[in-house]
């Protein structure tokens, strides 16, 4: 029983730390950009994967590093120091594989970059709070970065936006706000912003159903894709089938069963593999 209770222990600490070391998310974004590539019909642009993965890898650690209200000067500092030496290596090796991209990609990504850091820095006099101060806004920023990382730039390297990759990053960002609502429930109780945060602002109840109605959102917009038969650059999008409709139900769960006083695992670890859950099936069924 001791070997066992230590064997556990030291289990769950090195997966705290695959965590806490934003692997954990990071796979959860390569998931989803692997699962626009299956459900597109185009063949994987592995630099892209890679860059996806590496780059969320960097993002986190250096947003988690920048201090509230700090200063540009004050959160390069900050970054610098409080970051591991091996991400910042990291982070040029996703600038270099950043010049393989096409033009579009690359205005895509400076975009969703500049969306980053107003997201953690202060702007000008009319907005001196960064965008994360805002509750209700901050849950749509990530959500946008998100969907443009998974959806947006993978497909400008097939061809200019429709109107079924506008409706594949609508339903893409309805979909990451519906995960993110349990993380805002978590904080709820201890978020301390300038405007209130979505859980803050319509209670537990509410603030749940109106995750069920983004995902049922989702899922209308993909139906109309499926039934619509719609072709891009001659290949047929459409995310409908059995490993998807089990994606949906298990967000649907996590949604439902979310509260303010959750164990450290609950949004951290399991809201986070529902993507990669999403993958396993695929490669399953």
């Amino acid at each position: 029983n001791i070997w066992l209770y230590l064997i556990m222990s030291l289990f769950k600490n090195r997966l705290r730390q695959y965590v806490m070391l934003n692997i954990h998310v990071s796979l959860a974004l390569v998931s989803l950009v692997l699962l626009t590539y299956h459900y597109t019909g185009f063949s994987v642009d592995w630099v892209y994967v890679v860059f996806a993965g590496l780059g969320t890898l960097v993002a986190y650690t250096y947003i988690k590093n920048v201090p509230p209200q700090a200063s540009i000067f004050v959160a390069v500092k900050q970054v610098l120091k409080q970051s591991p030496i091996w991400i910042h290596f990291l982070g040029l090796l996703v600038l270099g594989l950043a010049s393989f991209f096409n033009q579009a990609q690359e205005w895509a990504l400076i975009s969703i970059v500049m969306l980053c850091l107003g997201y953690i820095l202060p702007g000008s006099k009319a907005l001196p709070s960064p965008l994360r101060d805002f509750g209700a806004v901050k849950i749509i920023i990530v959500a946008f970065a998100w969907s443009g990382v998974t959806v947006l730039v993978p497909m400008l390297s097939f061809g200019h936006t429709v109107v079924d990759l506008a409706a594949l990053f609508i339903a893409q960002t309805l979909w990451i706000i519906v995960l993110t609502i349990p993380f805002e429930i978590r904080d709820s109780s201890k978020d301390q912003l300038r405007h209130p945060t979505w859980p803050q602002k319509l209670g537990l109840l509410r603030v749940k159903i109106l995750g069920t109605f983004l995902i049922l959102s989702n899922i209308g917009i993909h139906f109309w894709l499926h039934l619509g038969q719609y072709q891009w650059l001659n290949q047929s999008i459409s995310f409908v089938d059995l490993p998807y409709l089990l994606t949906m139900g298990l967000s649907f769960f996590g949604l439902i069963m979310a509260k303010p006083k959750q164990s450290f695992w609950y949004s951290a670890f399991w809201i986070e593999a529902i993507p990669i859950a999403w993958l396993v099936m695929i490669c399953l069924l």
